[in-house]
């Protein structure tokens, strides 16, 4: 594939998920799906049956007419595969365009445990990779969203076909008093997020007022398609690498072109420990922490809550060098630097803008034995998994001297169990404060989202199931 097809002429084949995060649609659930050992054809017949209910919606049906999706739109799906996933329904990778090394190894696999400096993983119950013991194998991540109090209409996963595992959004636990949503400690959630160039729209203001309120800013959060949609365009200016599967028809474009990959990580988030420190330490120093009000808004923001863009509308390096308002270290500061790390601004800018994350997750509450579990089912698009999810997670979360600390990781999900500390510049009470850990993870994959066109192929690929039986037998035997 030598040029980029036009990214306004393929909508009609990139899934919702990728325009929208059906904020209005409050109800959510994900599933997690492993094939039962036989129930392939039935697994494929249940998904060809849900990609004709039309609840798997196109990018082009989110953003379609001049109404707004909430008046037309009151449930969608969003279907993607781990690597273990696809060779379970059938779809070997080509041998000429194999899938990238961080997917086919797998979230899961010993190999990113010791990359993303994630060991132990002993609370892990599920994950992207075949063969841990005590660790359920998902081969299919499929995200539910519908009006609240409204029945869902999705035909439910049959448990004679698949181990299923469930993760739910309670919506009357995490709602704002605006109907905004807020995570487990009390913050906004999903602020931040970048607009893909020629595709999203802004979720709840039209583009003009996004520009409006952002000001000057709005460019800094403008990004190239091919960062997070393969096939296209990314910041380097590069077409981003297709994969292709065996079987694929040879006159279309590859099998992936549409699709994106999706690291996906289940993280409870430990609120009696949360609370505890907010009592001993106060609310603004939470807010340090986070890098943000717990209205949403920067640090730095004067008066009553604004909107979104407005909420993403800041820079540190002129304003903040030192990190007197935001420090060096906080959550926010971490996961996007924004201008502070290069050797001015906009070379700082334009390095950001190569390891952002599309986020579509959502956060969840479980009953346990001793009462309930808190978290975020936190879901990142994108199209390089090294370059923009693990490069964020091990060069900024993790790293102890980012921004020119010592021995600090990201205080809310970097944390290692003992916990850790933490600097605050210029603060009264003094500069360092000591951590609990905060979260921790119990599972997580990687995951492709693919075209709808490739989302038809999967469900139809019986042939492709049959090759890849006997690939796969014949591989043993050698």
């Amino acid at each position: 594939m030598k040029h980029a097809p036009r990214l306004s002429e393929q909508s009609h084949d990139i899934q919702g998920m990728l325009k929208s995060g059906f904020g209005w649609l409050k109800s959510s659930r994900f599933w997690l799906l492993t094939i039962r050992d036989g129930c392939e054809d039935q697994a494929r017949a249940w998904l060809a049956r849900l990609v004709d209910s039309k609840l798997v919606l196109s990018a082009k049906c989110v953003g379609k007419g001049k109404t707004k999706p909430e008046s037309s739109i009151g449930e969608a799906v969003s279907i993607a595969f781990s690597f273990a996933g696809l060779e379970k329904l059938g779809c070997a990778e080509a041998e000429t365009h194999p899938f990238p090394t961080p997917f086919s190894s797998g979230m899961g696999s010993a190999l990113r445990q010791d990359l993303l400096r994630d060991a132990p993983r002993d609370e892990w119950r599920w994950s992207d990779v075949e063969g841990v013991e005590g660790r359920q194998t998902v081969h299919i991540l499929l995200a539910q969203w519908w009006v609240l109090d409204a029945t869902a209409r999705m035909e439910e996963p049959d448990p004679a076909v698949f181990v299923v595992r469930t993760v739910e959004n309670n919506p009357s636990s995490f709602a704002c008093e605006d109907g905004k949503l807020r995570e487990p400690f009390g913050f906004r959630d999903g602020l931040a997020q970048p607009v893909i160039r020629d595709l999203r729209d802004e979720d709840g203001a039209t583009p003009q007022q996004a520009r409006k309120d952002a000001r000057p800013f709005y460019e800094d959060r403008v990004v190239e398609p091919g960062e997070f949609i393969l096939g296209y365009r990314n910041e380097y200016d590069e077409l981003t690498y297709c994969p292709d599967v065996e079987g694929w028809p040879q006159s279309a474009e590859r099998f992936t072109l549409n699709g994106s990959y999706l690291a996906v990580r289940q993280i409870e988030q430990y609120v009696d420990a949360f609370d505890q420190f907010r009592k001993a330490n106060g609310q603004d120093v939470c807010e340090k922490l986070m890098g943000r009000r717990q209205d949403g808004m920067p640090l730095g923001w004067q008066g009553p809550p604004g909107s979104d863009s407005a909420a993403d509308a800041f820079r540190y390096r002129v304003a903040d060098a030192n990190g007197f308002v935001c420090p060096k270290g906080a959550h926010i500061r971490r996961s996007n630097p924004r201008d502070s790390l290069g050797s001015d601004v906009q070379s700082s800018i334009k390095s950001s803008k190569l390891h952002r994350l599309l986020r579509r997750g959502r956060p969840f509450r479980e009953k346990t034995a001793g009462g309930q579990r808190d978290g975020i089912f936190f879901i990142a698009c994108n199209a390089d998994l090294e370059r923009q999810f693990e490069f964020i997670h091990q060069r900024w979360l993790q790293n102890p001297r980012f921004g020119t600390l010592d021995k600090q990781a990201d205080p809310i999900v970097g944390l290692p169990p003992g916990g850790g500390t933490f600097t605050i510049p210029g603060s009264p009470s003094g500069s360092e404060v000591t951590l609990a850990s905060f979260t921790g993870t119990l599972g997580g994959g990687y995951f492709f989202l693919p075209g709808i066109a490739a989302l038809k192929f999967i469900a139809e690929n019986r042939a492709g199931a049959k090759r890849g039986s006997t690939r796969r037998v014949e591989a043993a035997a050698s």
